[in-house]
């Protein structure tokens, strides 16, 4: 059994990532727990954020939250959806190709 921690002596903590600027990242449910966390990590990091939510007040109210703390600079793109629902889904994937920078 191998017990090696492929991270290192240290393990991994978003401290060892490098600036993603550049780099664009879709996450959904970002209005709590660990998508806030990983959308404000990211976003700390230069990251492009584009947030998939059902709702769009609490979204809208996240993306306020997330620069309260890390600046109104942060490159965040709020999109609508309902992972229940296929049109929203389809509708969605559509908008993070035309809103999202290019690659």
């Amino acid at each position: 059994m191998n017990t090696t921690n492929p991270f290192g002596k240290k393990g991994w903590t978003p401290d060892r990532i490098n600036d993603l600027r550049g780099k664009t990242f879709v996450i959904t449910g970002t209005t709590s727990g660990t998508g806030f966390e990983a959308a404000r990590i990211l976003l700390s990091k230069n990251a492009q954020v584009v947030m998939l939510n059902r709702n769009p007040q609490k979204a809208s109210d996240t993306t306020a939250q997330l620069k309260k703390i890390l600046g109104n600079r942060i490159d965040v793109i709020n999109i609508t959806m309902d992972l229940g629902v296929q049109a929203s889904v389809k509708k969605a994937a559509t908008e993070v190709l035309e809103k999202s920078r290019p690659h």
